[in-house]
């Protein structure tokens, strides 16, 4: 059934009708102010000429097809088109679609990155490209979607309900990124788009330019009436340079510290107790991002019964960083043994959330690198045949990889005996060397001296650790429609899904030796080193190299990584085939006078895994399997209770497979930064399970305008959590001694919330053109996790609110958006090591979009994002004393040209 969209004639007397309905939900005055401007805006039509009929272009025309979308879904859903995707300051995917209802996002190195929906995390969120599971270079299942470039998607589908033939595995939602279909394509046959990008956050940073560039090449070509291609290609070199201060987490565990037992220590002499951090770091990240992708589609429809659609997308993803920084370290006041050794110390609770450590701190002078290549590839070939009555026979076979390699490098020189000052408090982020302190004064003219160094007083080092990371996917799906005439039921459709996946992670280490280690440095240049003051918040200098790779060439010959050895205990492979049936009725009709269509249908979805490792870290490797199944029933109904008002209403139980590197069987050891630690996987996990419910009520009060309002209930369980499995003490280090924790399910809990969308262009008005796009979802659950076990994170993703408010100008050629995003704090996992939670802190930012079209064939366009320089900043623990990151990513400015013929 499709709905149809009207202008409101009469919406004051709708309003009216329903408000009986809204005003106990608290929308009752967000639906008479759409009512009073829909009035005002039919009142201008009719002073106008009845026969002028108005055609909207640019974002308008985007705001409208996506409207269209979810008014003639039978989802729950929410929609963005290509011309969307490119009003909004934008230069992933990931941009856009964290500024859809109910849709937040991290952000990683300056740009969002993997998605939450609904207060739901990453882990609950399913991805699909064209409706096919992807392969991603994350250890889990989640899907970075920075790695797709903004050009390369068409449309962006978030279905928020379930249905018997959605595949399983998304109970926050389900993300369908679309590429484009060339046999449906009405735009231009060639499109070329170049231009520039900058970044001010590294504007003044030595031997690093901050301006970066992008460019885009596409074509769709019609070979025949039946036959057509698109191909693209696009290529981004983006310079996001950035400082970022970090915490190494609180030495609060009393598990081998007898001074500890009754709580914190004593730091002062003076009778000030309080629990003080393992170290800090700053660090200064010379980044550069280059993205790549490269698209194919070719579509064939010999005849109205059949048609054959190829597609494969091509992405990669490096990254390039340089990285100097100070560790400073030493400052855990092991067992209270560093009484007297801090002062000015102010408390937060029973944290010392800053402080002067005098005269024990370790400075690790690190000059780094980190280069990282994440890439993906994605193939599929679709048929559908409908030649026979009354049945459609779709067939769907795909495959999909990933692969990620990283490797960090550092050379470090340590400085021994130092007094400094750190500040984890809010709004005052940094680290300083008081009066006293010796930590790396330069000369006037910038060199670097090391003052009383010598062979005794300093330590020179250097460690090397990599990862080789491999996903693959290989699948097929097989449905029918079959079309039934028996009153009420109009179709039946039915069918089954096979997907088999390997993934598998290889961690390697190695450090470099140099025999003649004493006289290392007589081996440099002069001024070989320089440094550098951060000015985004309190620092110490850092240590500045012309690149980490002269360093080591100088120190070792350069880096010889055929010395890498695998870390064994860090090795997983996980294998997992997913099986699944479906069976679908769908209805349509009246009920009670209103037009209606709805569908009831179960899937059923087995799994099998086996996952392979070497437990301890010893050499022997070992496999454990596991399998579950489950049933899966799902019912949808929609109602349009007026021709520009529909309500729908979804029942389901739905599952999230959990984590692939959560089901490794091995454990992952960190002992480079910070309190030692390790966590281990768990291949019995279960998947988490979802008893949900949606209502939504959908107004289309005017043209191009919609309000909506939709109630969620969850009822989850088999919640997968981190819990404490486990410990290691080490003889001989007792501060190396550590806790293992690994992921377990447990009980679960509710997540409920509501969402609002209001969407309108401004035709009230004098001056044409103007509108507005916003939205708002509330959350609320009662979900924990399982740590810190005293004081557990809310449920990692639990956004209490995220907002969105766009105001938008679209008239004679010109286009112009100002988009603010405002997000609550929220649990995320923000690391590799999935048993890692952290809370981000609230965010809001400002965005601003402008294009002119100047010809049929040449716009421009400029965009700017960050405006606000907006910092991230991370807690760990549970605990805002407890700085995990501060970062600051800085401003963002884009500006390209687009030719079209």
């Amino acid at each position: 059934m499709a709905h149809t969209k009207m202008h409101a004639n009469t919406n004051a007397q709708h309003a009216k009708k329903y408000a009986p309905y809204f005003a106990r939900t608290g929308l009752f005055a967000a639906i008479s102010m759409a009512s009073a401007i829909a009035v005002a805006q039919d009142t201008n039509s009719e002073n106008s000429n009845p026969m002028e009929e108005v055609t909207v272009t640019g974002m308008r025309a985007a705001l409208d097809k996506a409207l269209d979308v979810k008014q003639n879904s039978n989802f729950v859903m929410d929609a963005l088109s290509l011309e969307d995707i490119n009003s909004t300051p934008a230069i992933t995917i990931a941009e856009a679609l964290v500024r859809m209802p109910g849709v937040s996002g991290v952000r990683d190195r300056g740009n969002e990155s993997q998605a939450a929906i609904r207060g739901m995390g990453p882990r609950m969120v399913f991805s699909t490209l064209n409706g096919r599971e992807l392969a991603t270079s994350e250890p889990g299942r989640a899907v970075r979607y920075e790695q797709f470039p903004s050009e390369m998607i068409s449309a962006v589908e978030v279905y928020k309900s379930q249905s018997a033939d959605l595949t399983e595995g998304g109970i926050a939602g389900t993300i369908n990124l679309k590429t484009l279909s060339p046999l449906n394509h009405s735009g231009p046959t060639y499109t070329v788009r170049a231009g520039l990008q900058y970044n001010d956050a590294g504007a003044d940073l030595p031997n690093y330019d901050a301006l970066g560039n992008r460019f885009s090449l596409s074509t769709v070509q019609s070979i025949t009436d039946e036959f057509a291609i698109a191909v693209g290609y696009s290529a981004q070199t983006q310079k996001n340079a950035y400082a970022s201060f970090q915490g190494w987490g609180m030495n609060n565990d009393a598990t081998w510290q007898p001074a500890l037992a009754d709580g914190p220590a004593e730091l002062d002499g003076d009778g000030t107790r309080g629990y003080v951090p393992w170290g800090a770091a700053l660090e200064l990240k010379g980044l550069t991002t280059e993205r790549e992708g490269l698209i194919f589609t070719a579509e064939w429809a010999p005849s109205d019964d059949l048609s054959v659609k190829y597609d494969s997308l091509y992405t990669d993803v490096g990254l390039f960083e340089e990285t100097p920084s100070n560790w400073y370290q030493g400052l855990g006041n092991w067992d209270g043994g560093q009484n007297g050794s801090y002062r000015d110390i102010e408390l937060e609770g029973d944290y010392a959330a800053a402080a002067t450590a005098v005269g024990i701190a370790e400075v690790r002078h690190v000059i780094a690198k980190y280069r990282q290549e994440s890439s993906s590839i994605s193939h599929g070939i679709n048929v559908k045949y409908d030649g026979y009555e009354n049945l459609q026979i779709s067939a769907d076979i795909n495959y999909s990889h990933a692969e990620r390699d990283g490797y960090w490098n550092a050379i470090w020189f340590d400085q021994y005996g130092q007094t400094i000052r750190y500040d984890f408090r809010e709004g005052s982020e940094g680290v300083s060397a008081p009066d006293g302190g010796n930590v790396l004064t330069p000369t006037a003219d910038g060199a670097l001296t090391f003052p009383s160094w010598g062979p005794e007083e300093w330590n020179q080092a250097n460690a090397n650790e990599g990862n080789h990371l491999e996903d693959t996917m290989l699948g097929g799906n097989l449905d029918f429609k079959l079309a039934v005439d028996a009153g009420h039921l109009v179709g039946v459709d039915f069918g089954i899904r096979h997907a088999g996946r390997e993934k598998e992670n290889s961690p390697t280490s190695f450090v470099m030796t140099d025999p003649e280690q004493a006289t290392a440095m007589d081996r440099l240049p002069e001024g070989f080193f320089t440094t550098y003051e951060v000015t985004e918040f309190p620092s110490t200098p850092l240590v500045y190299a012309e690149s980490y790779d002269a360093l080591a060439e100088a120190f070792y010959g350069g880096v010889d990584y055929s010395q890498a050895e695998l870390r064994n205990g860090d090795y997983w492979l996980v294998e997992e085939v997913n099986n699944a049936a479906y069976v679908k009725l769908n209805f349509e009709g009246e009920l009670a006078g209103f037009a209606y269509n709805a569908n009831v249908g179960v899937r059923h979805a087995k799994a099998s895994i086996d996952s392979t490792g070497y437990p301890g870290g010893g050499d022997t490797l070992q496999s454990v399997s596991n399998d579950y199944s489950h049933t899966l029933p799902s019912a949808t109904i929609n109602v349009d209770i007026h021709d520009d008002m529909v309500v729908r209403l979804s029942a389901a139980r739905a599952i999230s497979r959990p984590p692939v590197d959560e089901m490794r069987a091995g454990e992952f050891i960190n002992l480079t930064t910070g309190a030692a630690n390790g966590s281990a996987g768990n291949p019995y996990l279960e998947p988490y399970i979802s008893d949900q419910i949606d209502i939504s009520y959908e107004w289309y009060f005017a043209s191009e305008s919609l309000f909506a309002a939709t109630l969620f209930y969850k009822d989850i369980s088999n919640y997968v959590g981190i819990e404490t499995i486990g410990t290691f003490q080490d003889e001989n280090d007792p501060e190396r001694s550590f806790t293992i924790s690994g992921p377990v399910n447990g009980d679960g809990g509710y997540v409920k919330g509501v969402e609002f969308t209001f969407q309108m262009p401004f035709n009230f008005l004098p001056v044409e053109g103007f509108g507005v796009y916003s939205n708002l979802a509330l959350a609320d659950s009662n979900v924990m996790e399982f740590t810190p076990i005293n004081n557990p994170y809310t449920m990692a993703g639990l956004a209490d609110y995220t907002a969105t408010a766009d105001l938008w100008y679209s008239n004679n050629r010109f286009d112009a958006r100002l988009g603010y995003k405002a997000t609550s704090d929220y649990t995320t996992g923000f690391t590799w090591n999935g048993a890692e939670l952290n809370t981000i802190a609230p965010e809001a930012s400002l965005g601003l979009s402008m294009s002119y079209t100047f010809t049929d064939n040449i716009s421009a366009r400029v965009q700017a994002w960050n405006l606000t320089n907006e910092p991230a900043r991370l807690t760990r623990d549970n605990n805002n004393a407890s700085l995990m990151r501060y970062d600051d990513y800085g401003r963002g400015y884009m500006a390209d040209v687009t030719f079209t013929f």
